[in-house]
């Protein structure tokens, strides 16, 4: 998989480096390949997009990674969805811990 970086901008007000970068791949990139290719950690590291047109094999990627998990925490917002259920799940847990 190549890449080429198309710009990497230092953000010292969100604690982060917001980067855009294309890369050229046989199939969709993930977001743990993309994270490689960045060397950064995959807990600091926040992939927005991976778009592509059809039938092509470059993907333009845009990434945040951030300075520490504070800043990353206090940025990025939890989807209602995932909130609810890491709410769920917590309360099972509870509740098995309860009745043990």
């Amino acid at each position: 998989m190549e890449h080429k970086l198309i710009s990497k901008t230092n953000n010292p007000y969100m604690g982060r480096e917001e980067v855009k970068l294309v890369l050229t791949a046989e199939k969709n990139p993930s977001v743990k390949e993309v994270v490689e290719v960045l060397k950064s950690d995959e807990g600091l590291t926040v992939v927005k997009a991976i778009k592509s047109s059809f039938g092509s094999n470059k993907f333009e990627v845009e990434a945040f990674v951030y300075a520490s998990k504070e800043a990353k925490d206090k940025t990025e917002t939890i989807p209602r969805k995932v909130r609810k259920k890491l709410a769920e799940e917590a309360k099972k847990a509870a509740e098995a811990a309860k009745s043990q």
